[in-house]
């Protein structure tokens, strides 16, 4: 019987090691950029009317308009939209009266739940890997010796 329970620590113990597969879907990429909005006249009609334009755009993931400021943050997926794409959809609004500028741009690294990873000013985001340590079950073998 103790042979056996060696026998099956040893395979237990020689069974660990390092799982390096990595889940794409975890980490996407992102970009966050800041606009400035001229032409809006008033806070609750071009306050909205921009912020449901900007976010039924494709890639757009949200937007906050700041209608005393006369900004807009926008976080999007790069892969599907562009800075200057979302400046032309403001542009086109209502026949043009909006005129969007690009403040500042930044690319960050983005869990696909909430929470930042990682943030970045390059033009690339960088894939994460995660590493495990995956045990065998061995819990029913054990039951059956005892």
């Amino acid at each position: 019987m103790k042979i056996i329970l060696l026998a099956l620590i040893l395979v237990l113990l020689s069974s660990c090691g390092v799982d390096s597969s990595k889940d794409d879907s975890e980490v996407i990429a992102n970009t966050s950029c800041s606009l400035t909005i001229e032409g809006m006249m008033c806070e609750k009609g071009c306050k909205t009317t921009i912020q449901q334009k900007l976010t039924s755009t494709n890639g757009v993931i949200s937007c906050i308009v700041e209608y005393e400021e006369k900004t807009v943050t926008i976080n999007f997926d790069n892969n599907v939209v562009t800075s200057q794409e979302l400046i032309g959809v403001v542009d086109e609004i209502a026949g043009g009266i909006y005129k969007a500028s690009l403040l500042e741009e930044s690319v960050f690294i983005q869990e696909a739940g909430p929470g930042t990873v990682g943030s970045s000013n390059e033009s690339d985001a960088v894939s994460v890997s995660e590493y495990s340590l995956r045990m065998p079950d061995f819990t029913s073998v054990f039951s059956n010796l005892l």
